[in-house]
């Protein structure tokens, strides 16, 4: 009698640890495709912004064509400088995004996931510092000499002092995107460092 009560609580208890099982591994798996999506989400938000600044960088090529000389004057040379780089932006935020894909983070290899992240941090931290620093700098050197070739006295302040303030806040609002989406990318590493372990 003893034993078949003793039997009877460990199969109880046999039961109750596998209904728990089960609850924990479903449980593992809806943190799992949680954490996937918020991945993908992340993923998104970054290749989104990409995508929309391809756009105004496409339309502000023929803005620098046709518009920019006739309008207040700059130099040919400056607009085909300006061109040629935002042209070059473009094929470099193709290749920069061409391997970090949004559903390799819901269906796909999280640690091909996390390299292809950490190589687009990279190649984002690259531009700014190599190619998209110095760009500005020439790009308002050059600029202002336009200007002042044009403009004088009172008119060439004024479109000096706006050229400024467009440079503040320019950096501003650049180190601010850039900082952002470095951060986002970090969470994106991290978050997938953390479903390893």
């Amino acid at each position: 009698m003893k034993n078949d009560f003793e039997s009877k609580e460990l199969q109880e208890m046999k039961e109750q640890l596998a209904i728990l099982t089960q609850k924990l591994e479903k449980e593992t798996i809806v943190n799992e495709r949680l954490l996937r999506q918020s991945m993908k989400n992340k993923a998104s938000s970054i290749r989104r912004r990409a995508i929309v600044e391809s756009i105004v960088t496409l339309i502000m090529i023929p803005y620098f064509i046709w518009v920019m000389p006739g309008l207040i004057g700059i130099s040919v040379g400056l607009c085909s400088f300006t061109c040629f780089f935002m042209i070059a932006a473009l094929a470099y935020n193709f290749y920069i995004h061409s391997h970090f894909q949004p559903e390799k983070f819901a269906h796909g290899n999280l640690l091909e996931a996390r390299k292809d992240t950490l190589r687009t941090q990279k190649l984002y931290s690259k531009w700014r510092m190599y190619i998209g620093i110095p760009f500005c700098i020439v790009f308002i050197s050059w600029f202002a000499y336009d200007i002042s070739q044009v403009m004088h006295g009172e008119e060439l302040r004024g479109a000096l002092g706006g050229v400024a303030i467009g440079c503040v806040l320019g950096v501003i609002v650049g180190t601010f995107i850039h900082k952002k989406i470095q951060r986002t990318m970090n969470e994106i590493v991290e978050q997938i460092e953390e479903m390893q372990v």
